[in-house]
C-alpha cells in the first residue's frame, strides 16, 4: 500500500472527514505537514491550508510563511495565515512558549466554521509520547498515545499520519521531489522530546529493541482498546465504589473528582483518598490543592471547594558530608525531597524555604539561561491553584533548588570525594 493510499484508508477506516466538513489543513513548512498537503491534495480532498507565524525565529519564521504560501499558490488552494507574538502571549500569561504556542494555534483554528483541523503527527510521534509520559508516570489513557480523531475544545482534530513512520514520510517527500523547509529547532536537545528522539530511541534500538519503535506503537494499540474497554465498563457500571475491583476503584474516583471540577489528580492524591475510603470510621480531610479537598465521612467522600484550614509550611534540614544525594525529579513540589549542593559555595551562608514569588527564576542544572518557575511548573501541569503550596529553596537570595524538580546550575557537586552541605524538605506535620 503506497503513501497516499495508507492515508486515505485511514481516512475511511476512522470517519476523519464527516460529510460537509472543510478540511483544514495545519500546514508549517516542514516535511510532515507538506506531505500531509500534497497527500490531500492528490486524494482530492478540498482543503485550505492554515499557516499560523509565531515570530519565534525571526526571518526564519517570516521565510518559513513565505514557502508556505508559495506552495499553496502551486497548488492553487485557498490558503489563511496569521501571526502572534507567542513570546509576548507567554510572558503576558504566565506560560511556557510551549504552551503559549499550542495555545495560540488552538485560537487560530478555532476561528475556521464547520471544520475537521488536520494535523502531521505521525507514528514516530507516538513513540516519543509513549516515553514520555511513561517516563512522567500515566495511566493506560495518558499511555494510549493520540487518537486519529479527537475533539480539543470546539476543535475537531483529525491525524490521518498517525500509523506511518517518519522514515516513510521522508522517503515519499524525496521520491516526489517535493521541498520542505527545515526547523534547526527540531535538533535542539535541549528540548526533552528532541533527546528522546535523537538519543533515547535510536539507544534502546541499538541495545534493547532493534523494532522498539513497532513494539510499542502495538502496545499502544493494546493500551487504547483495554482503555476504551474500561471506560464503557466504567460508564455503565452501578456497583458501589467499594464492592468494585482496585482498578475500576481508580478509575471511578478520578471521574468522579474531574466530574467536579478538580484542578488536576495525582496518582497518589487518588491512593491517599481511597484509603480513607476503605477505612469506614470517623472523618479525614484530603487537601488536593489551595482551595479544593475531599472530605471523606464513614467511607463515603464528598467535594468541597474554599478556604483552606491551614497555611502550608514545610520543614528543612541540613547535614554536612561528601558526594551527593539526587533529588527524585518526579514532580515538583513532591514531599519529601533531598539534594545536595557545593559546601564551599555555600559557605557560611544559611539555606532556607520559602514560597514561590512572582518573577522567580532558576538556572536548572543540565540547561543553559534560566528559566521562569510559571514557565516550569506550566510545563508540568501543575494548576496555578496548587503553585502557592509549592516551595523553593534559596541561598543568598538565590533560588538553588525547586525540591521535586531539580538544583540549580553551577550550585552542584563537584565530584564524589567533594564537601557537600545534604539538604531534606518535607512537608510540616505540625
Amino acid at each position: 500500500m503506497n503513501f497516499t493510499e495508507t492515508i486515505r484508508k485511514a481516512i475511511e477506516c476512522h470517519g476523519l472527514i464527516p460529510k460537509g466538513a472543510n478540511v483544514v489543513a495545519g500546514v508549517s513548512g516542514g516535511a510532515d505537514s507538506v506531505a500531509l498537503l500534497h497527500a490531500l491534495y492528490q486524494l482530492n480532498v478540498p482543503v485550505t491550508i492554515a499557516h499560523l507565524n509565531h515570530q519565534l525565529r525571526g526571518a526564519e519564521s517570516d521565510r518559513d510563511e513565505r514557502f508556505v504560501r508559495e506552495l499553496a499558490d502551486e497548488l492553487k488552494l485557498p490558503i489563511v495565515v496569521e501571526s502572534v507574538n507567542v513570546q509576548e502571549l507567554a510572558e503576558r500569561d504566565g506560560l511556557s512558549l510551549e504552551m503559549a504556542a499550542r495555545q495560540a494555534r488552538h485560537d487560530f483554528f478555532a476561528e475556521f466554521e464547520n471544520a475537521v483541523i488536520a494535523l502531521a503527527h505521525h507514528a514516530d510521534d507516538q513513540v516519543e509520547t509513549f516515553i514520555l509520559k511513561l517516563a512522567r508516570g500515566a495511566g493506560t489513557d495518558g499511555l494510549s498515545g493520540m487518537s486519529f480523531s479527537q475533539s480539543v475544545g470546539p476543535l475537531q482534530i483529525i491525524r490521518p499520519m498517525l500509523g506511518i513512520p517518519s522514515s516513510e514520510i521522508l522517503q515519499w517527500l524525496r521520491e516526489n521531489d517535493f521541498e520542505w523547509r527545515e526547523d534547526a529547532s527540531n535538533s535542539d536537545e535541549t528540548f526533552l522530546r528532541n533527546r528522546v528522539r535523537h538519543t533515547i530511541l535510536p539507544l534502546l534500538e541499538k541495545e534493547l529493541n532493534p523494532n522498539i519503535r513497532g513494539t510499542l506503537l502495538r502496545t499502544m494499540d493494546i493500551l487504547r482498546e483495554e482503555n476504551a474497554w474500561m471506560e464503557s465498563f466504567i460508564a455503565d457500571c452501578r456497583l458501589p465504589i467499594a464492592d468494585l475491583p482496585l482498578a475500576a476503584k481508580r478509575r471511578t474516583l478520578r471521574k468522579w473528582l474531574f466530574d467536579h471540577g478538580a484542578e488536576g489528580v495525582a496518582f497518589d492524591a487518588v491512593e491517599q483518598i481511597l484509603e480513607r475510603m476503605d477505612e469506614g470510621e470517623g472523618t479525614t480531610i484530603f487537601e488536593l490543592n489551595t482551595y479544593q479537598r475531599v472530605v471523606v465521612e464513614y467511607g463515603q467522600p464528598r467535594f468541597e471547594e474554599g478556604t483552606p484550614p491551614q497555611k502550608t509550611s514545610w520543614d528543612l534540614t541540613t547535614e554536612t558530608g561528601t558526594g551527593w544525594r539526587v533529588d527524585h525529579g518526579k514532580c515538583a513540589g513532591m514531599l519529601p525531597a533531598e539534594a545536595s549542593f557545593d559546601a564551599n559555595k555555600v559557605g557560611d551562608s544559611p539555606i532556607e524555604v520559602r514560597n514561590i514569588q512572582p518573577g522567580d527564576r532558576i538556572a536548572p542544572l543540565g540547561m543553559e539561561g534560566s528559566r521562569k518557575l510559571q514557565d516550569i511548573l506550566t510545563d508540568q501541569k501543575i494548576p496555578r491553584a496548587q503553585r502557592s503550596s509549592i516551595p523553593v529553596v534559596v541561598c543568598r537570595d538565590e533560588i538553588i533548588w525547586v525540591p521535586g524538580y531539580r538544583t540549580a546550575r553551577d550550585w552542584q557537586v563537584p565530584d564524589a570525594a567533594a564537601k557537600a552541605v545534604h539538604v531534606r524538605i518535607e512537608r510540616s506535620l505540625g
